[in-house]
């Protein structure tokens, strides 16, 4: 059986959560730069709801100088990802690394296995 990290004792949840994560945080090295507890779960797809852009205020990333991927609620959509499980200490990097995204959505969600 392959142990994908996101295995979660009773002790380590309450010092961890999961985090979907879509656009330049799919990739490990991305993601690990500012957030080194990151452990890849598994691939996840988040309904209704829509890749997108750029943001309300044109924003565009100071890195690249293109868009920057955001989601937005739009029934019947998906948006495909993966789950990370974080450390709660790196909460604020994430937020850091995330500044140009003026939400958190908290989403209620099931796991489906097949």
């Amino acid at each position: 059986k392959a142990n994908s990290g996101c295995e979660i004792m009773q002790s380590q949840e309450e010092e961890t959560f999961l985090y979907f994560a879509y656009g330049s945080n799919l990739m490990s090295e991305r993601i690990h730069l500012h957030n080194p507890s990151a452990t890849f779960c598994y691939v996840a797809r988040l309904q209704d709801f829509e890749l997108d852009f750029g943001n309300s205020q044109g924003k565009t990333s100071e890195t690249w100088h293109g868009g920057i991927a955001t989601v937005n609620q739009s029934p019947g959509n998906e948006v495909w990802g993966v789950v990370w499980k974080i450390n709660k200490s790196n909460l604020s990097s994430l937020d850091k690394s995330s500044a140009s995204v003026q939400k958190r959505v908290v989403c209620h969600w099931s796991i489906k296995r097949s």
